[in-house]
């Protein structure tokens, strides 16, 4: 749903643009929408576990990972890791999440605005639910995938920059589509 808001986005721009005097064909829109990829958003590292990233970091974009998670993917039980940036509404995002997921990872990127694992932890635990705090991804990913069966989902959000460590580290794991 979230790609498909933007793609009409996009084609409403392009006739913006068509009434300004610019002429784009109806088979380059459609070339250019078929070529579409958003890394990081929905994207799928591994079928067994089922593997997903995105970079949801706020609670609107987090609401919609749930019901996308809902309507498109089929899977047993779902294992959140989450780490988020210091600047964004933690209580919000955990709100929109925290009832789909049997077990949560919490753990932090590199990245220098990256929030300690320990107030996210905290937030779950208003929630009712047990968060287990990790210094990074390279601990946090290893971890899920010991938890998780095959037909388990591990899906890793709250930052692009955690999204973008997990990718790196699935690579490090050679985990296979």
């Amino acid at each position: 749903q979230h790609q498909l808001e933007n793609a009409a986005t996009a084609v409403a721009a392009l006739e913006v643009l068509a009434e300004k005097g610019f002429h784009i064909s109806g088979d380059s829109i459609t070339g250019g929408l078929a070529q579409v990829s958003w890394p990081g958003r929905l994207q799928v590292l591994s079928r067994r576990p089922l593997i997903l990233v995105d970079g949801a970091h706020n609670p609107d974009s987090a609401r919609k990972l749930k019901q996308s998670l809902e309507q498109y993917f089929d899977f047993d039980r779902a294992i959140l890791i989450i780490g988020v940036s210091s600047d964004k509404d933690i209580a919000g995002i955990v709100s929109e999440l925290v009832s789909l997921f049997d077990k949560v990872i919490v753990t932090r990127s590199i990245h220098p605005r990256a929030m300690s694992p320990a107030p996210i932890v905290a937030e779950f635990s208003q929630h009712g639910v047990e968060a287990q705090g990790t210094d990074d991804i390279s601990t946090a990913l290893p971890l899920a995938l010991t938890l998780a069966g095959d037909r388990d989902l591990i899906c890793v959000t709250g930052s692009l920059f955690v999204v973008a460590e997990a990718i790196e580290q699935a690579g490090k794991l050679c985990l296979k589509m």
